[in-house]
């Protein structure tokens, strides 16, 4: 039997390594070479985790396709800048990444700690920075242009961004789940029923309760004497579920008054009215982005425009092959 268990173990522990092996192999599916470079599904993953880290969302279905043509895109401006010898060295890689760092608060070894938390390698944002470095050079260079974002740029995109969010707000607070809404602070006490012949004395006893009641933190010496009375816990119900008659009746007896009895399905019931209040649900926490943030936003989609214009002529230069036909044009 032993034998038996222990063979069943190694052949569980090869199960899972077998599994393990596939999904490694799923994860390193090479997608597209560039040039004989393999693009594989893990640096799309590490390509879309490095932009979720950096705030640039790109969601639906078309998300994996363009994470991988940027790749090729960066591939691309490297290999194109060396063409001209413009390509980055290590100091220009060390460089850019201190900037990455510092804008997301944080020095070069805390930056080692996010990429790592979120799934990237060193090697996937090194390849990032080094082609954004590379463009650059290509732009100021061979194409003699200037990506640069005006004062007045920036103070429109604050406006529109300000507008945007004035009529989100203002759509929010139309809503009538949105209105303030008056809540009863109300006391349900029971006189439970064991037999019919009881009714009278049942009804007395809740009658008396309702004379005694002064509020409902009074609600047990209300009860003193009365046999087997259930006092249950504070609860609030919206008014507006809250039948008219009834509500009429509170407001008649007033606040700290009880109301009953009434009959229910246990017995006897009474209602205590510790009051009202108004609720008023909180509106989302809306913050507008700095100036700083706004200009980095305009410039980047300066920098897209203008990178969208070019990488068709980089991609020229360079031998793409799609392995999975899936992510080809």
């Amino acid at each position: 039997m032993m034998r038996f268990r222990t063979f069943l173990h190694v052949v569980l522990l090869a199960t899972i390594a077998a599994q393990s092996v596939v999904a490694a192999a799923q994860d390193r599916k090479v997608l597209v070479t560039v040039n004989d470079r393999p693009i594989t599904s893990f640096d799309v993953d590490a390509r879309i985790n490095l932009w979720k880290l950096l705030g640039r969302n790109i969601e639906g279905p078309g998300q994996r396709k363009a994470a991988l043509n940027a790749i090729i895109d960066d591939i691309a401006k490297i290999e194109e800048a060396a063409k001209y010898k413009a390509e980055p060295v290590e100091k220009d890689i060390q460089e850019r990444l201190k900037r990455v760092a510092k804008g997301l608060d944080t020095d070069e070894n805390g930056l080692k700690d996010k990429l790592k938390k979120n799934g990237i390698s060193i090697s996937a944002i090194r390849q990032y920075v080094s082609a954004q470095i590379a463009f650059n050079r290509l732009l100021s260079g061979k194409y003699k242009e200037k990506v640069e974002v005006s004062p007045a740029e920036i103070d429109a995109k604050m406006a529109e961004i300000q507008a945007t969010m004035n009529g989100r707000l203002a759509k929010i607070k139309s809503d009538p789940r949105m209105q303030a809404v008056t809540v009863y602070e109300l006391l349900e006490v029971g006189f439970p029923l064991d037999s019919p012949d009881l009714m009278q004395a049942r009804l007395a006893e809740a009658a008396q309760f309702v004379s005694r009641f002064k509020g409902c933190n009074s609600a047990r010496a209300a009860a003193s004497g009365i046999f087997n009375v259930k006092i249950g816990k504070k609860l609030e119900a919206d008014s507006r579920k809250i039948p008219k008659p009834m509500r009429a009746a509170f407001a008649q007896v007033g606040t700290g008054r009880a109301i009953g009895p009434f009959r229910s399905k246990e017995g006897i019931q009474v209602w205590g009215y510790c009051g009202t209040r108004k609720i008023s649900p909180q509106l989302p926490k809306v913050e507008l982005p700095n100036r700083q943030q706004i200009e980095n936003a305009v410039y980047n989609e300066k920098f897209d425009a203008v990178e969208k214009k070019y990488s068709g002529q980089f991609r020229k230069g360079v031998v793409i092959e799609y392995r999975d036909p899936a992510y080809a044009d």
